[in-house]
């Protein structure tokens, strides 16, 4: 049985160390290469672009038009127009939009590009955010392969404390078939955190557009204590700094824009044209020229620009108020993040220094009790379970800890290193 057991492990680690490069994983690297690879951030990038290049659309004039009209033609002539024809006209002509429309439409298509890059910016944070959430999870399941190859190590060694015992008639046999359950169960634990290894490789892969079978190395370590900043601090700075508020506030701009430019509408628009006439068989040619305005006020048109500035009138306060939601969320995103913060600060400190080494000198002193046979084996594996799960729970702490910090990274809408900056 024995025998069988060290062969499954022995699979186990071979599997483990292929599955397993040595090199260690960045996250600072990882980051980068998100920003420059993932193609969600890459298609927003090239539509935030996409949105800056209507602005010269919308700002330039109609198109001229130039006709030429073949004028008192008879019918014999039909279908050629050149054939005894009286008079050719040429004509060119320009629609000239009143002085300041297209300026304000401009104005309308700055915003809206504004606002698209804000958006592009604030996706570059999730992005971020859930880079560091999953590499944080892929240093968690390491760590639990770490100590369960540990357990499997003090298990065999158990086993072999046992199986001296039983020979020296002070230990039980049970004992020893309890001990080679529990490794039973830590190998069947290990293999199961492989495939979970594999499966959040997987969902990094995708975030820094690798193939999804790729490796990772040693994650490094993650902790990395920050100051005790409170709510009034953060609020104030995270509403000039979350690209969120400023992707609203752009659109409340360019809603504003857009009634400008609706209330311009009630200016006419200039109709040019310029003809010159070529009277056939003549010496008599003419010129003409024409200038026409439009009737936007006219009564079955003027509906269709009341409507259009009300409409935008609506669209202001509707933009405003979900401004005035998204600071709402986002002050509850800051103090939610704080207050986990704070929670799994003290969680790592109490396990790192004083749960852990207590389970450790229990550990201890239970395996030197039961060698001289004052203690139960019962004992024994208690004390080692309550070390696993103390030391597990100290890891899952620890990675708590740097996704609330990761959380107020994107709430107030700057790194750490920048917010100690601007609260300096």
């Amino acid at each position: 049985m024995v025998k069988i057991i060290n062969l499954i492990i022995a699979i186990v680690l071979l599997n483990n160390i292929l599955l397993f490069p040595q090199s260690q994983e960045s996250l600072n690297s990882l980051v980068t290469e998100a920003i420059q690879n993932n193609p969600q951030l890459k298609s927003a990038s090239q539509y935030a672009l996409a949105k800056r290049q209507t602005i010269n659309q919308v700002t330039s004039w109609d198109a001229p038009q130039i006709g030429v009209e073949f004028f008192q033609s008879p019918i014999s002539a039909f279908p050629n127009p050149l054939k005894n024809q009286m008079e050719m006209d040429y004509s060119i002509q320009q629609m000239i939009p009143f002085p300041g429309k297209l300026s304000a439409m401009g104005n309308v298509a700055e915003n809206n590009a504004n606002m698209y890059e804000s958006q592009f910016k604030a996706l570059e944070r999730k992005i971020i955010k859930d880079v560091k959430s999953t590499y944080y999870e892929l240093y968690l399941i390491q760590k639990k392969i770490e100590i369960n190859e540990e357990n499997q190590n003090l298990l065999r060694k158990f086993i072999e404390i046992a199986s001296k015992q039983y020979e020296v008639g002070m230990g039980k046999q049970p004992d020893i078939i309890r001990a080679q359950t529990e490794l039973s169960t830590l190998i069947n634990d290990g293999i199961n955190l492989l495939k979970e290894k594999v499966s959040v490789e997987a969902m990094l892969n995708t975030l820094l557009n690798r193939q999804a079978n790729s490796k990772f190395g040693n994650t490094e370590e993650i902790y990395t204590d920050i100051p005790k900043w409170n709510y009034e601090q953060l609020s104030s700075i995270s509403f000039e700094s979350r690209n969120e508020l400023k992707a609203m506030n752009f659109n409340i701009e360019m809603n504003r824009s857009e009634l400008d430019a609706s209330k311009l509408e009630y200016y006419p628009d200039i109709m040019t044209r310029l003809m010159y006439k070529n009277m056939v068989g003549t010496n008599k040619d003419f010129w003409s020229a024409m200038i026409g305005v439009s009737i936007p006020l006219a009564p079955w048109s003027a509906g269709k620009f009341t409507s259009k500035v009300e409409e935008n009138q609506l669209n202001i306060k509707s933009a405003e108020e979900q401004y005035n939601s998204m600071k709402n969320m986002v002050s509850f995103d800051i103090q939610d993040a704080l207050v986990k913060i704070e929670s799994n600060r003290n969680l790592v400190e109490l396990y790192k220094n004083t749960v852990i080494p207590q389970a450790q000198q229990t550990l201890d002193a239970t395996t030197a009790a039961y060698q001289t046979g004052k203690t139960e084996f019962l004992m024994l594996i208690d004390a080692y379970r309550m070390l696993l799960m103390v030391k597990l729970d100290y890891y899952m702490s620890v990675m708590n800890f740097m996704n609330s910090q990761a959380a107020l990274e994107q709430a107030v809408g700057l790194t750490i290193s920048e917010i100690k900056e601007k609260l300096q």
